[in-house]
């Protein structure tokens, strides 16, 4: 099998060893936790709405934006997680930030 630089012959689907990676690795974990990280500015940033939030993310993670089901599980999911949380959102959006870093799309992306 010849190896090649060419983007066509990369498959979507990510390895076991990327996925073991980026679902253990105390680093990633570090980073998405950090007191200055991206999930926290986001649960911080009370001039903001959910929806600009998440579309900010997904923008960021996907260069694309949320479908409507997409906005609405996660507008529904802050939403309880606040009520849970007495309005602490940070954890919640720890949750989403690692949720899509895992997914395959992101790792095809990145």
């Amino acid at each position: 099998e010849a190896a090649s630089a060419c983007e066509c012959e990369r498959t979507t689907d990510a390895n076991l060893a990327q996925s073991l990676h980026l679902i253990n690795s105390a680093d990633i974990q570090g980073k998405i936790a950090a007191d200055n990280g991206y999930a926290a500015q986001l649960a911080t940033n009370i001039d903001r709405s959910h929806p600009e939030k998440l579309r900010e993310l997904y923008l960021t993670a996907f260069s694309r934006e949320p479908t409507a089901d997409e906005m609405q599980t996660l507008v529904e999911y802050l939403d309880r997680k606040s009520a849970e949380n007495k309005g602490n959102l940070r954890p919640a959006y720890e949750d989403i930030v690692w949720t899509i870093i895992n997914t395959k799309e992101f790792l095809f992306n990145h």
